[in-house]
């Protein structure tokens, strides 16, 4: 008994990723805020500020002088789950899971800052400050999927130095390091009547004596809670291609980046089951998770097609299937190591957006993008990250004036409904449903060339 209940309620639980229906997976696309307003298409060729830092490093060599940048996006997501027949083991009987629907309404602040710096006529350096990973989902206490997650929390901050020389008039590279730190809080609900009546012979307790108990499915609950940090570290490359002084291409590389998060779990468990804890189990331990970030290879364009109007473009492959399985290890020996299997898939996206410049003081933009789910079937959909496919719409202005400019930006995210057949591994207890969401990005951001 001990060992599985060791494992119990941890079902995803350094999953790791808020979930959230504006990025593929994980991943956040809000790296600034003049982005927002074109789907972040293009973003690895236009290089029209510092925040190129992050997209494409090589950007850096086509901005003259010292460049600052400072963007605020404020995302509101909605996730919605709708029961379907969830139920609690088969081998318990397979009653129906009890408790209602849920909504998880989130709002969250992402924010960025860039400093470039022209050192001779082909060199620059700079360093970058985002959030590249993160945000959150928050279902009600109660609710029917609460045993499998009831809140999952990411925060992450990466600081990126980036070095960019100018090698012909027409070709650029540059690469950066990534420093990131992670931090991460997970909850959900233990079912403690299903333990005991799946796995109580382990520790003396009969079906009978588990019911004399009163532990019946659904009857006693608990909690877990896990939290965990660390830093850990990568590094980017980028190329900036520009045949003609009216085309840019740029190739852009950021490295995979392994964080193993160490922290503690603590566990809530009522008084009258308390006796569960007899075999070492379900306690207040040290522990640690693997969680593997994926590396990602972005390809973008800019074309000026008149003197009024450009396009931009851009695919973006992400390196998911890394994120093949969760390793949770506890210092507790009664609580040995698991493991839960993920199997996400690759991705791509697609970002498409046009640039209006009718005069030199304004800048108009509008854009889309389809963004793909790395979640391969109902199967690994959890309530922790709902993933699906998602439609992008976006529309942005700039105003400029000298060398300051502002940018506001909005996306609508549409999040297409995805089906949920997710079983905790523990218990058995089977999360049946779909998923559906949206979001909307606001975004704000100010560039200055100093001199």
């Amino acid at each position: 008994m001990h060992r599985l209940l060791g494992l119990l309620g941890l079902v995803g639980a350094v999953t790791v990723g808020a979930a959230q229906v504006h990025a593929s997976g994980f991943l956040l696309y809000e790296q600034n805020g003049r982005g927002v307003g074109s789907a972040n298409a293009g973003e690895g060729a236009i290089a029209a500020d510092a925040s190129t830092i992050f997209w494409n490093p090589a950007g850096m060599t086509l901005l003259e002088g010292t460049n600052v940048a400072g963007s605020g996006n404020l995302v509101q997501t909605h996730a919605h789950f709708e029961n379907e027949g969830s139920i609690i083991t088969p081998a318990l009987g397979g009653a129906p899971l009890r408790g209602p629907n849920s909504d998880s309404d989130e709002i969250g602040l992402l924010s960025s800052f860039y400093l470039s710096q022209q050192v001779t006529d082909r060199w620059r350096v700079g360093v970058g400050v985002g959030t590249p990973f993160g945000l959150r989902t928050q279902w009600d206490d109660g609710w029917v999927g609460r045993y499998h997650a009831l809140k999952s929390d990411l925060r992450t901050i990466n600081v990126n130095p980036s070095l960019a020389v100018r090698l012909t008039d027409w070709l650029s590279i540059g690469a950066g390091a990534d420093a990131m730190w992670a931090r991460a809080t997970l909850t959900n609900a233990i079912d403690l009547g299903a333990v005991c009546g799946i796995f109580g012979a382990e520790a003396g307790l009969t079906p009978a004596a588990c019911r004399a108990l009163g532990f019946r499915p659904q009857r006693v609950d608990g909690a877990v809670k896990i939290r965990g940090h660390d830093w850990a570290f990568g590094y980017n490359a980028g190329i900036l291609v520009h045949p003609t002084p009216f085309t840019r291409f740029g190739l852009t590389y950021r490295s995979r980046i392994d964080q193993e998060l160490d922290g503690n779990a603590y566990f809530t468990i009522p008084r009258r089951a308390r006796l569960l804890q007899a075999t070492g189990a379900l306690v207040n331990t040290p522990g640690s998770a693997d969680l593997n970030l994926p590396d990602w290879t972005d390809l973008s364009a800019f074309h000026q097609i008149t003197e009024h109007w450009a396009v931009l473009a851009d695919i973006m492959w992400i390196h998911w299937d890394r994120f093949d399985t969760l390793v949770i290890r506890f210092a507790n020996p009664r609580q040995p190591t698991t493991t839960i299997p993920e199997n996400w898939d690759n991705t791509f996206r697609y970002a498409l957006a046009f640039q209006y410049t009718p005069t030199p003081s304004w800048i108009f933009r509008v854009g889309t993008a389809l963004d793909e789910t790395p979640v391969p079937s109902p199967t690994f959909r959890t309530p922790r990250i709902p993933d699906s496919d998602r439609i992008w719409g976006s529309i942005g202005v700039g105003y400029v004036r000298d060398r300051l400019r502002l940018d506001f930006g909005y996306t609508h995210v549409f999040a297409i409904e995805g089906g949920a057949r997710n079983a905790d591994p523990n218990t058995g207890a089977l999360l049946r449903g779909h998923f559906d969401g949206s979001a909307d990005v606001f975004g704000i951001q100010a560039s200055l060339g100093l001199f």
